[in-house]
Order: C-alpha cells, then sequence, then structure tokens
C-alpha cells in the first residue's frame, strides 16, 4: 500500500525556537500610498513581508519600459517601506537575456531590523504571465530565495491586482518550516527520495522562501515521521532524520 500522509516533525534548531512557533503572514494591509502611472496595461504584483512577526511590507511592481515591450523589463521596489513606490530610486531598469529580466540591487535594508541584506535580486521569467523568484543574501551570508512551490508545481506568478498579490517572507533568523519538494509518491519497498526546502512560509501559491546553502549545523537533521496505513488497515509511523544535503 502508499502511505497515505506524510508529515514533518518540528525539530529544534541551534537558536532553540520551534518551527509550531514561527507565525505565518497573513491579512496584510495591501493598501499602496503612491503609485506611479504604469506603462503596461497589466503591472504584476508581488508583496515582501520582513520582520520576525512579518510586519513589514515591502511592494514589488513589475512594469514595461513601452507599452509593446515583449518582456516586463521595469521593477519599481518600495525601498523603505513606506508605500510610496512613486520615488526615482525606487525604479529600477532590468537587465533581459531573452524571456528573463533580472534585476538587481547592491545591497537592500531591512525595514524591520535595520540590516544590511546583499545581492537584492528579482527574476521575471517569460512573457505575459512570467515566473517570479526574489532572492538576496541575509545579512551578507546565506542565500534566500522565494517563489517557490510544492513540487509538482509552478513557480510563483505576480498578480494583477494588489489584493491578490502572493506573499513572500523573508526571515532568516528562524524559526524555520518546511516544504516538501520530492519528484512522486513514495513507495513501500522501494528507494524513493524525499527532499524538503528550509525556510519560511509564505500566503499565496508558490510563495515559500528557502534557503538556497547549506545553513544547518553539522550534525544537524531534519526529521521526517511518515504516517501510513499497513495491508491490515493499520496505521504506522516512522522517522527518519534527513541527513543528506542537497
Amino acid at each position: 500500500m502508499r502511505p497515505t500522509l506524510l508529515g514533518l516533525a518540528c525539530w529544534l534548531f541551534a537558536v532553540g525556537g520551534l518551527c509550531a512557533e514561527s507565525p505565518v503572514p497573513k491579512n496584510h494591509d495591501r493598501a499602496i500610498a503612491k503609485q506611479p502611472t504604469y506603462t503596461s496595461k497589466a503591472p504584476l504584483y508581488v508583496l515582501l513581508t520582513f520582520g520576525p512577526n512579518a510586519d513589514k511590507s515591502v511592494w514589488l511592481v513589475l512594469d514595461k519600459s513601452k507599452r509593446d515591450a515583449v518582456t516586463y523589463d521595469v521593477l519599481y521596489v518600495d525601498r523603505n517601506a513606506d508605500g510610496d513606490l512613486t520615488a526615482t530610486a525606487n525604479r529600477l531598469m532590468g537587465t533581459s537575456n531573452g524571456d528573463a529580466t533580472a534585476f538587481t540591487l547592491p545591497e537592500f535594508r531591512d525595514p524591520a531590523t535595520g540590516a544590511v541584506h546583499k545581492d537584492f535580486r528579482v527574476r521575471a521569467s517569460g512573457k505575459d504571465k512570467p515566473d517570479v523568484m526574489v532572492s538576496l543574501r541575509w545579512q551578507g551570508k546565506a542565500k534566500m530565495g522565494g517563489g517557490y512551490p510544492p513540487d509538482p508545481g509552478e513557480y510563483m506568478k505576480g498578480s494583477p491586482r494588489p489584493e491578490t498579490a502572493p506573499v513572500v517572507w523573508f526571515q532568516g533568523d528562524g524559526p524555520f518550516r518546511f516544504q516538501r519538494w520530492y519528484g512522486g509518491q513514495l513507495t513501500i519497498g522501494a528507494a524513493d527520495e524525499l527532499k524538503v526546502f528550509l525556510g519560511q512560509l509564505g500566503s499565496g501559491p508558490s510563495s515559500f522562501c528557502a534557503f538556497q546553502e547549506h545553513v544547518l549545523p553539522d550534525g544537524e537533521a531534519v526529521q521526517a515521521t511518515l504516517v501510513y496505513h499497513d495491508k491490515d488497515g493499520k496505521e504506522r509511523r516512522e522517522s527518519y532524520d534527513l541527513k543528506e544535503r542537497c
């Protein structure tokens, strides 16, 4: 019989926080104080949130430099989180390579803590409905990226309305959550792989923000608990330490 449920157990991180205590961003004030006059007929919105309580918001809006531009090559970033996207410094021009456009800032100041994060980057891949990925190097150290779907699934899309924009939570100090990332169902008796992302849950489809490099101390492992029913219908539980790192 195939497993009917896969649960990921909480584990104690080095800073002493449990994953169950981590908040999930929701019920954000989605009002934008000032917006520029967009060139595109359909600008695309993404909301970033910062802080241990996910309470400081930064709007991203993808736009076009020309009405007939093939890709979204302009990005507005609410860099000081005041809801005003009209400041000159908030408008970035992208660098395009085929259907993909990248926007970069060498530094980004966290509106919640004042910490400086390096290599802030937004990548829009595709034409009318591009995949959107946002990444930065948390406090200049570990790289994090937001916009991941559970597997299988599409990467994050911007929304044509602020009210339905996906929310990506950048919080690299823990506590953390997990998201499954593996290539199919697990089969009893088979050598299947189980992979998980470590990071923060966002709000909306494909909004998980994951570490993109190894951050766990040596010897630490994520514990996975497999819950299934055997051939007699009895519930069974098996726990495993996920020690290998991709």
